[in-house]
């Protein structure tokens, strides 16, 4: 593929530190390898999939994605299964839904019985590596199963940090055998304002105001139109009384830390500048994207590997009274992108509308790799999908929201059926949806759904949630959360995270 990288001065900057450093006789020879595929997945953090081009975003900012695209099998509906980054990529790995992981929000997921994708790629022979922006997915989590090197250098970091070392990473493997690289950055998460010339590229840097103060740090302080100067309040509610805009939340907000600080109602020229700040950030994130993408083609990468590109969620920007990804699961948090590109870009170009979820891409890569996936996961391969074959796609595809939230949505051809209460790991939950009124309070519809379609889903739904395996016991990592990274989370807006 042709890579554009926008941004010459930005990229001369990073090829000072190394992006092309160590690929030793340049451009790796065309001829395609014998047997299993090398894997290159990439995740962008929190990446909303209506800012890129191939999606049909109008505003340019999006070159190198759009290039990929173009070489690449786009998935037009897919749909993360949970709207936090360690939830979503255990699902991703594991091919399990977020209610047979373990742990809270603050805890680590990973259960010892439950095979990750590097774990069983090993079988195979694969050599397994993963650079990744610490954080939510450091080794703690329990997410490092299975690779020979998982590398987390930097809390909250870009593929800037990761893309290098991956990169010579790349240039250490044995080049008869196959790879499965996992390459991760945080770009586009908050705090969403990168540096120059990025950060004010579709916004004006003179505007101060609420909405700039907001940019700089953690836009989840902003609830209904109201910027609060603490948010203990906020999650303390959330977890006792499940209703995260009520009146007493908002006065605990109001109070701050008893300090005299006044919460700050904003303006639509505030939430306006919050999204274009947004809009850099994905800009930057496009251009260490295409910066890692160019990195591939001058090793022959692109020739031999399989390529996925894909967000492990979204971000709400006000649209429905919040920002961040913590509180609700709708098509802003939950819908993703994902883009195949096979080796040597073989049938690029190809869209499939078929519904998808990202459970569907641990089995689907097992398949490409001529491997046989785990018993007891939910993922259905879209393999044969990637060579034109006929593909229908799911009837609904599930995301669950953060565990303290206790709600799941399911997305459906007219619209979304989301149920709030109890969590969908509780037991005999499926008896209690079977018996609810679908008008009660329980159930929220979003879209022109019919009655029957309601019905339908509300049955899709039950099945759903008899179909989940109860949870281990044994986790994959043990322990405290360490305290550097408690800091770290809490900067970033995870109020949740105790001190």
């Amino acid at each position: 593929m042709k890579s554009i990288v926008a941004g010459g001065g930005v990229l001369a900057l990073v090829a000072g530190v190394g992006w092309s450093a160590g690929c030793s006789g340049g451009k790796a020879s065309a001829a395609r390898r014998e047997g299993p595929p090398p894997i290159v997945l990439l995740s962008m953090d929190t990446f909303r999939v209506d800012r890129i081009g191939a999606y049909g975003n109008p505003n340019g900012l999006t070159p190198n994605l759009d290039a990929f695209a173009a070489e690449a099998v786009v998935f037009e509906n897919v749909y993360s299964q949970a709207v936090q980054t360690a939830p979503s990529h255990t699902s991703l790995f594991t091919s399990r839904y977020p209610s047979e992981q373990i742990g809270t929000n603050r805890q680590p997921y990973v259960p010892k019985e439950m095979p990750l994708l590097a774990e069983l790629l090993s079988l195979y022979d694969y050599q397994t590596g993963a650079f990744v922006g610490g954080a939510d997915l450091s080794p703690w989590r329990g997410l490092n199963k299975g690779f020979d090197t998982y590398e987390a250098s930097v809390d909250f970091g870009s593929f800037f940090h990761t893309g290098p070392m991956a990169l010579a990473w790349l240039d250490k493997v044995e080049q008869d055998r196959p790879y499965f690289l996992f390459v991760h950055g945080y770009d586009t998460h908050s705090r969403y304002l990168k540096p120059p010339p990025y950060g004010y590229a579709h916004s004006d840097a003179r505007i101060e105001n609420e909405g700039q103060n907001a940019a700089r740090s953690a836009t989840e302080r902003l609830v209904d139109g109201v910027m609060y100067p603490d948010f203990n309040g906020l999650m303390q509610s959330y977890e006792t009384e499940l209703r995260p805009r009520s009146d007493a939340a908002k006065a605990n907000l109001a109070k701050g830390d008893g300090s005299d600080d006044q919460a700050v109602r904003v303006t639509e020229a505030d939430v306006d500048l919050i999204r274009d700040v947004y809009d850099g950030a994905v800009s930057y994130a496009d251009t260490m994207v295409g910066t890692f993408l160019a990195g591939l083609e001058e090793r022959g990468v692109l020739d031999e590997a399989v390529v996925v590109i894909l967000a492990d969620h979204g971000e709400q920007l006000g649209e429905h009274g919040l920002f961040g990804h913590c509180c609700e699961a709708r098509d802003e948090e939950a819908r993703v992108p994902l883009m195949v590109r096979l080796p040597g870009g073989e049938g690029g170009g190809r869209r499939v509308s078929g519904l998808v979820e990202l459970v569907d891409v641990m089995p689907s890569l097992v398949q490409l790799a001529d491997a046989t996936p785990p018993a007891r996961i939910h993922g259905r391969s879209f393999a044969a999908a990637l060579r034109g074959a006929p593909f229908e796609g799911r009837r609904f595809a599930f995301t669950e929201g953060s565990e303290m939230m206790r709600l799941v949505t399911m997305r459906g051809p007219e619209g979304r059926l989301t149920y709030t209460g109890l969590s969908p790991s509780a037991p005999l939950l499926g008896d209690l949806v079977e018996a609810a009124r679908l008008d009660g309070p329980a159930f929220v519809v979003d879209g022109d759904v019919s009655d029957a379609s309601r019905a339908e889903m509300r049955t899709g739904m039950v099945t759903w949630l008899r179909s989940l395996t109860p949870t281990p016991t044994g986790i994959g990592s043990t322990g405290e959360m360490p305290e550097a990274l408690k800091k770290s989370l809490r900067e970033h807006g995870y109020w949740n995270v105790k001190e």
